[in-house]
């Protein structure tokens, strides 16, 4: 019996946390791979642009979020893909944005948040 490697598995687990499974079938390893470093840009991205639309006594339970976030990716996904979502955060929390797009930002990032970490396992 072959058993996949230790590589592919972790591919395929990043795959499946940050990219539809639609993306998953047929999927090439390089095209595999820029998309979980696409993923994790945008997710990083998107929680430093929620920062920036939450009241300033939320900041720290966001920034508390990010880093048990940020911890989550660096263990399952290694500390390369974890300085992506943290250079992207840090990025995002640097913008100012419409206040009437915070709305939106804050529900896609909930949501983003919440659908990872059930992938994960983590808690909700």
């Amino acid at each position: 019996m072959v058993f996949p490697s230790s590589r592919f598995l972790n591919l395929m687990l990043a795959l499946a946390l940050v990219a539809p499974l639609s993306t998953l079938a047929d999927t090439p390893a390089v095209e595999a791979e820029e998309q979980i470093d696409s993923g994790l840009k945008e997710f990083g991205y998107l929680a430093g642009l929620s920062r920036g639309c939450v009241g300033r006594e939320q900041e720290g339970d966001l920034e508390r979020e990010a880093l048990d976030l940020h911890g989550t990716i660096g263990r399952l996904l290694g500390t390369d893909r974890a300085f992506l979502f943290a250079a992207a955060f840090g990025y995002g929390s640097s913008l100012q944005i419409p206040i009437e797009e915070c709305t939106d930002v804050l529900n896609r990032y909930t949501a983003q948040a919440k659908s990872f970490r059930t992938k994960t396992g983590d808690r909700p």
